[in-house]
Order: C-alpha cells, then sequence, then structure tokens
C-alpha cells in the first residue's frame, strides 16, 4: 500500500509578497530597535479604517459597471488622513494599504500635520470616456462621503487622477454636504482652489535633496550622469530641473521604453516628441519599428525600462512603477546614488543588496515628499483663504523637505541605519509622541 501521503509532509508554499508585506518586512525591522511596548507596536501593523465599497458606473452605451473602489486610513495621530486616489486596474487593498502607510510615515518624516490614507478606483481610466471619468470620480465621492473632511481626511490625486478629477470631486463633495469646502481635496486647478507649485512639488522637493547630498559628497553636477525611469509629471520635471542645473541625463524611458544617450539627451526635445507622438523614444521609433541609422548619427539607442536600470550612471531615479529594483537585478545597477521619485520601486531584498554594495539610496518617503507638502500648503490656503506666490511655495517647499532631509541623515548616522531605515525611524517616533501624548497607547 502507498503510504507517502501519510509519511511525507506537505510542499511549504513561500507566502507571496506584496506591496504591504514589503512595507511590513521595514517597519518590523525598525520598530525592533525603537523603545515601545507590544501594544505600541502592533497599532503600527494594520490601518485604523479600511473602507471597502463596489460603485456602480452606468456607461456611455447603457450598461452598469461595479467597480471595487477602497479608502484606507493607516494613522490619524498627528493630523487629518491625507493621501492621493490612484484610477488602476491593480489598485488592489494590498497596493492601497501599503500606500496608506508610507503616506503616513512621509507626512511625519517631514513634519507637516497630517496622517496618512490612500485610495483607490479598480478601473483603467484609458477605457473610460470623458463622462464616464466624471462619473467614476463622483461615485467615488458619494461613497466615502461620511469618511473625508478637511479635518477629517484630505484626498489628492494620484496615478491616473489629475486637478480635474479632483475638481470634480470638491463639487460632488459640497453638493452632498451642502458645504463651501475647498480645503476638503487638494491637488485641484488653480481657478478652483489649488496651489502655485502643486504641479512640479514632487520633482522640485527630490530635487532639493538631490542637490543637497550632492553638495555635501563635494560633488560637481557637471560631472555627474543621471538616468530617469519614467517621464511622467515627476520624472519630466526632475529631467528639466537636472538639465538646467548641468547635470548631465543620458537616459529616459516611458511605459513604451526609453532612450540612452551616454552624452546627454535634452529634456525639452524630448518632452516635444512626447507630446507629439505619445512615447520618449517618438524622434526616432514608431511603435516597435526605430529608425538606427538615424539613431547611430545622433549618439542615440533605444533602450527597454530595464536596460535603463542598469545603465552606466552616478545617480538613478526610479520615477514609474513600483518593486523595479529586485534582487535579481540590484547586483547590477551602476549608480551609486538612488532617488525614489516612485513609491515602493525597491524591495528589501534590493535594499540588503545595494547597501551592501555601499549605494546611497533616498526612500519614497523621504525622496518624493514635495507633493504631499505642497498639498499641505494648498489645504492651508483653503483653511485661510489666502493665496500665496510660488516664490513663497517654493521658499516653504525647500525648509520643510530639507528639514526633513537633515533629520534622517542624523538619525541614519547616530542610529547606523539606512536612510529608509531612518525615515521610517524617525515616522514612527513622530507619530509615536503623538499617540502616547493622545494617550492611545
Amino acid at each position: 500500500m502507498d503510504t507517502s501521503s501519510a509519511t511525507t509532509p506537505p510542499p511549504v508554499v513561500a507566502k507571496a509578497s506584496t506591496p504591504y508585506t514589503r512595507f511590513q518586512d521595514t517597519l518590523k525591522r525598525v520598530i525592533g530597535k525603537i523603545d515601545m511596548n507590544d501594544a505600541e507596536r502592533a497599532f503600527f501593523m494594520e490601518p485604523q479604517h479600511i473602507h471597502k465599497k463596489d460603485i456602480a458606473v452606468q456607461l456611455d452605451n447603457g450598461t452598469t459597471q461595479m467597480l471595487p473602489a477602497f479608502r484606507v486610513q493607516f494613522n490619524n495621530a498627528r493630523g487629518p488622513y491625507k493621501g492621493g486616489i490612484r484610477f488602476h486596474p491593480e489598485a488592489d487593498e494590498a497596493e492601497v494599504k501599503a500606500l496608506a502607510a508610507l503616506m503616513s510615515i512621509k507626512t511625519a518624516v517631514v513634519n507637516i500635520p497630517f496622517g496618512g490614507a490612500k485610495g483607490g478606483v479598480q478601473v483603467d481610466p484609458k477605457k473610460l470616456s470623458k463622462s464616464e471619468l466624471q462619473k467614476v470620480a463622483r461615485a467615488y465621492v458619494q461613497a466615502f462621503v461620511d469618511h473625508v473632511g478637511e479635518d477629517i481626511d484630505c484626498p489628492a490625486p494620484d496615478v491616473n487622477t489629475n486637478p480635474i478629477i479632483m475638481a470634480w470631486m470638491r463639487d460632488e463633495y459640497e453638493k452632498i454636504t451642502h458645504t463651501f469646502s475647498p480645503a476638503v481635496i487638494t491637488g485641484k486647478p488653480l481657478s478652483f482652489g489649488g496651489s502655485l507649485g502643486r504641479d512640479t512639488a514632487t520633482a522640485r522637493g527630490g530635487f532639493f535633496i538631490l542637490e543637497e547630498m550632492i553638495e555635501r559628497a563635494a560633488l560637481d553636477p557637471d560631472e555627474l550622469k543621471v538616468a530617469i525611469q519614467g517621464f511622467g509629471n515627476a520624472g519630466m520635471s526632475m529631467a528639466h530641473f537636472l538639465h538646467n542645473s548641468g547635470y548631465t541625463v543620458v537616459a529616459v524611458s516611458d511605459s513604451q521604453g526609453g532612450i540612452y544617450s551616454p552624452d546627454g539627451i535634452d529634456p525639452v526635445r524630448i518632452e516635444k516628441y512626447k507630446r507629439k507622438t505619445g512615447a520618449v523614444a517618438g524622434e526616432y521609433c514608431e511603435g516597435s519599428v526605430c529608425d538606427i541609422q538615424r539613431m547611430k548619427i545622433d549618439g542615440v539607442e533605444h533602450i527597454t525600462n530595464e536596460q535603463l536600470l542598469e545603465l552606466p550612471c552616478d545617480i538613478l531615479i526610479p520615477a514609474a512603477l513600483d518593486n523595479v529594483i529586485t534582487s535579481e537585478n540590484a547586483a547590477k545597477i551602476k549608480a551609486k546614488y538612488i532617488l525614489e521619485l516612485a513609491n515602493g520601486p525597491t524591495t528589501p531584498e534590493a535594499d540588503a543588496i545595494l547597501d551592501r554594495r555601499g549605494v546611497s539610496i533616498i526612500p519614497d518617503v523621504l525622496a518624493n515628499a514635495g507633493g504631499v507638502t505642497v498639498s499641505y500648503f494648498e489645504w492651508s490656503q483653503g483653511r485661510s483663504g489666502e493665496q500665496w506666490t510660488a516664490e513663497k511655495v517654493d521658499r516653504e517647499l525647500k525648509r520643510v523637505i530639507l528639514d526633513g532631509y537633515k533629520s534622517v541623515r542624523r538619525e541614519a548616522r547616530r542610529e547606523e541605519m539606512t536612510y529608509r531605515e531612518a525615515a521610517f525611524s524617525v515616522g514612527i517616533k513622530r507619530m509615536l509622541d503623538a499617540m502616547r501624548a493622545r494617550g492611545w497607547v
């Protein structure tokens, strides 16, 4: 008789990594080094609230589509929940939870009076008409209106959402609540309560940190080469800031691939063709067909997003997707500095490899905090009725973001941590102080 089933243990199935488990990996590493009790540690492991609803949207063809929607509120010890809303087919609960958790760390790191939250709708907005997109935006507010408000939870734009969508959301909120609420949502158009400087804030904050870091290292921008993965709003703005300050941008990419020139490329020219053709390689390629001869004359190569990460450069800026720097490619990365404009681009396994190799990583919770910082300025302006000048926004952004960088740098040196661990440590300690003051723990 076959007795193998009785004597052989079942195979061990590895638990799949998710954005939230990757967040928890870093969190557990850091809170083990902080003086806190078990109840306090447990408080950081899960969000305070997870709101889930299926929203019904009537399409232009008359059919109704049900879309999963989320609003995850992680921690509000330091102020109202704050975080973007993304429209994306893969915006599931695990992803939104991770982003909400990271936002809590982020707002605490730059010491602005917000907590952290995130929202999402599982939908491909590229398949929707403008009227359908507006219905999704308004349906989202209808679903979660009881959980948002300028003193409760203030949404903002994220992946595939923009100022127009934020305007529709604010309008819907005001219709339902019969209020005038310019501070309920940030990232709005200037004509509808937005702030100057919001469109470039993420890149601008990251650029301020990079400049400070390069100056402290006594390096010359004219001698530094930069590769940027992602040529959306943040990546495009960063390319312009770097190019105008003497850095050599050697590569940029979008979802269709990218271009590389060791002698440098002109972001203004790339943006022109990106807007004209829809691709950064549009000057040379139509789809997958490229004019190789012309590229050779201009000293340009067509590259994939994966190849961009491994190019010879001094500074690598992932500004697109999460989970792109992994244990499989970390050893091949040649950059000495990585500035994370994207959320979660580096896995914990890759972090460890890069740390051993002496690569300095400015983590997402610090590097891309310029966006939420200017969102805070917009929220403040909405509450006071004041309109800040572009100069004031830029000046205050630099002050706040560099104060955050210096706090993280001090923590990293004092506790012998990586910058990511130090950012988590600074953020958690600030949240913990607020929680203890409130008597929550």
